[in-house]
């Protein structure tokens, strides 16, 4: 299986994490807070601008995770109305478990929408009862027993209704071992049936996945599945090498953190008293310049305004753990990049201009 390790001559398969919201989990997994993890509309936006500025050649666009892109159906929307102007030549997809695809399918097309991976685990009501804790088919839990009828449901309109828009259906099945992994067959039966245009499975058993495509292939084109080339785009997990990482300009040389000890990035922007300004010095090693007083609570909606003008006006990245979709959203717009950490302030800086961890800053 494809290990994810991207190089430069590669065409990029571009995953942006746009979904702040969970419709499922499944049983196993760990119910982590993950609206901190996406990326609002704008940031998406601006990482494939930064991409084709830096000369990658991107094959296609995934909406994908962390959540499910059709759990935050306006926000899923206003990223691909957003991305209209950068698809270009590549194809555009996104990635499911296919709640409320149905009724959206001739919107989507309508945005551009090639591919659909649907997230299909299982045909039957009853082992979705064992494969998912929870599954939230609209703004309220409802009894797994009732919510796993309608996933089914859901999933087969959905299959019909993006064929119909004229988007291609991959169905895409990850396997628990005693749970699904001797539905394979009936999965790719019903789903071909409906007209899912290909299946992919995924596992952990290499050999095993193997001998299942096979059985699948009966019914469908069906392979194991393999995660193509990518960059993390930056203030998601595992962006940390430095091609993912935004630079710094002549117009914005500095970077902004918030910490309340100067050596770790431990706080949320909203609470944040002042930012650390780190940029580069005249013998060129990037270290504290100064701190500068943010405009505090309150302020409605000229408050992040104000905190670019008068605090990032000078600076390409903010570093804080947290930070809500509005100021990230209306940074991004101002060409600042928010990245979402915990990790040492020195060592993100040193990254951010080209030296990794092997400059130290001296004062």
């Amino acid at each position: 299986m494809y290990d994810g390790t991207y190089t430069d001559h590669m065409a990029l398969h571009v995953k942006l994490p746009i979904a702040p919201q969970a419709n499922h989990r499944l049983s196993g997994a760990a119910d982590s807070k993950i609206d901190s993890t996406s990326l609002v509309p704008a940031e998406a936006v601006a990482w494939v601008q930064a991409l084709r500025k830096g000369g990658k050649k991107i094959q296609s666009i995934e909406l994908c995770g962390p959540g499910d892109v059709l759990a935050s159906v306006p926000t899923t929307l206003n990223c691909l109305e957003l991305l209209q102007p950068e698809i270009h030549d590549a194809e555009l997809s996104l990635t499911t478990i296919g709640l409320g695809a149905a009724s959206l399918a001739s919107t989507l097309a309508h945005f551009g929408v090639k591919t659909v991976n649907l997230l299909v685990d299982t045909v039957s009501a009853e082992t979705a009862m064992k494969r998912y804790v929870w599954i939230r088919p609209a703004k309220k839990n409802v009894p797994i027993t009732q919510a796993s009828r309608i996933l089914i449901s859901a999933q087969a309109e959905a299959v019909q209704a993006l064929k119909d828009a004229g988007i291609r259906v991959i169905v895409r099945c990850t396997l628990a071992a005693g749970v699904n992994d001797g539905e394979v067959a009936a999965i790719a039966k019903k789903m071909a049936g409906l007209g899912a245009g290909a299946m992919e499975i995924d596992g952990e058993d290499g050999t095993y996945l193997e001998k299942l495509s096979g059985l699948a292939s009966t019914y469908l084109p069906a392979a194991v599945y393999q995660a193509a080339p990518e960059l993390p785009p930056p203030g998601t997990p595992n962006s940390c090498a430095d091609i993912s990482m935004p630079k710094p300009t002549e117009g914005r040389p500095n970077v902004a953190v918030v910490s309340t000890n100067g050596m770790d990035v431990d706080m949320h922007l909203g609470q944040a008293p002042q930012v650390l300004i780190y940029g580069p010095r005249d013998d060129g090693l990037a270290c504290l310049l100064m701190a500068r007083q943010t405009p505090g609570t309150g302020g409605g909606p000229n408050r992040w305004k104000i905190l670019a003008e008068e605090c990032l006006h000078d600076c390409f990245a903010l570093l804080a753990t947290h930070a809500g979709d509005t100021p990230r959203k209306e940074l991004a717009e101002l060409g600042i990049q928010v990245i979402l950490t915990e990790d040492n302030v020195e060592g993100l800086v040193d990254v951010l201009y080209g030296g990794g961890k092997k400059k130290k800053c001296k004062k």
